[in-house]
């Protein structure tokens, strides 16, 4: 029983150690992104586990993945979502990129009334 909460403790540890790295060389390749290919051999790790990876970081609305031609393959550039500086939405509504989305709503802890990043939206709207 010890062994088994020690390896899954382990394993969730190293999923949020590889997470947070992933994203950090991504954030460091500016706004034009990074192939796959090249973060498989930054990282150093299969690309089967960078792939979880990435479709994790994309389900939460912190990378954006663009699909392109590279050498004549298909592959795709990873791009840092960085909300502060701007929202990839055709109106700029942070909430279509919310990671918070699924848990916002009038009785939850994040909620239209405190969101912080729709408030700054709203109020550059009404200037």
């Amino acid at each position: 029983m010890a062994f088994e909460r020690f390896f899954i403790q382990r394993t969730f540890f190293l999923d949020d150690v590889m997470e947070s790295g992933t994203l950090q060389v991504i954030k460091d390749a500016g706004k034009q992104g990074i192939l796959l290919a090249e973060l498989v051999k930054k990282m150093n790790e299969p690309e089967s586990t960078i792939l979880e990876v990435i479709d994790s970081l994309n389900k939460n609305g912190q990378i954006k993945k663009v699909a392109e031609k590279h050498d004549g393959e298909s592959t795709f550039r990873l791009i840092w979502n960085d909300f502060e500086s701007e929202w990839d939405t055709r109106e700029g509504l942070p909430c279509f990129v919310c990671p918070d989305i699924d848990q916002c709503g009038a009785a939850q802890p994040t909620n239209p009334w405190v969101c912080e990043k729709l408030n700054k939206w709203i109020k550059v709207q009404l200037d």
